[in-house]
């Protein structure tokens, strides 16, 4: 009956009080050879009490010395010729280790200040890369689509050269089929001026005709 009281009581080991103190195993120990924490032994292993864990960690555990420390843990060797003065003073670290451990869990509003101003620095920061990256990703959008329409202009121009230069060869075609229809209505503008200018002489000289047989015969 007293056994399982024992076991209900001292229900915690070394490894799983010193996480929930947040201490090394070492500092734990140093604990229980300081008589701060009682322990029990059992089967090789040491257990502690949770309550005076839970004590210790809230700063509730009375300086008082703890007599119920199990003297026959073999992980542990105490010296019962340790001087009051060392106790003391390592009673002094463990208590500047508990309290370095509650400031660490429980930081100042300086230290929230200076986090919160780096969680919106870092933010606005992220929010500016993240816009440059947008931008950058329109560029290369609006990249790539003109790449992709190059091909199609390329053929496009290409074929309107060859349009335009068929159009200029006919241009200079309809030219010189212009020019030499001129060439060929001024000709005939030329050979009917001649061709009257015959007649005239033709008709001048059948007209002189009756004359000169009258001057012939007189």
């Amino acid at each position: 009956m007293q056994l399982d009281s024992t076991l209900s009581t001292y229900n915690l080991d070394r490894k799983a009080a010193s996480r929930l103190l947040k201490v090394s195993i070492r500092t734990l120990d140093r604990y229980i050879k300081s008589k701060k924490l009682s322990s029990h032994v059992e089967d090789g292993r040491i257990w502690l009490n949770k309550g005076e864990i839970r004590k210790l960690k809230s700063g509730q555990v009375s300086t008082a010395i703890v007599d119920n420390v199990d003297m026959s843990m073999p992980e542990m060797s105490i010296d019962m010729s340790i001087d009051t003065s060392v106790d003391t003073s390592v009673d002094n670290v463990d208590r500047v280790e508990v309290f370095e451990a509650k400031t660490k869990a429980n930081p100042s509003k300086e230290d929230h200040e200076i986090y919160k101003k780096l969680y919106f620095d870092v933010k606005e920061e992220l929010n500016v890369k993240q816009e440059r990256l947008e931008i950058a990703n329109y560029r290369v959008g609006q990249l790539e689509s003109r790449l992709r329409s190059s091909i199609p202009m390329l053929e496009f121009h290409r074929d309107k050269y060859q349009s335009d230069k068929e159009k200029q060869e006919l241009s200079e075609k309809i030219e010189a089929k212009e020019k030499e229809i001129k060439e060929v209505h001024l000709n005939v503008k030329i050979e009917k001026f001649n061709k009257r200018i015959l007649l005239t002489i033709l008709l001048f000289t059948l007209a002189l005709q009756p004359l000169w047989l009258l001057l012939y015969y007189k």
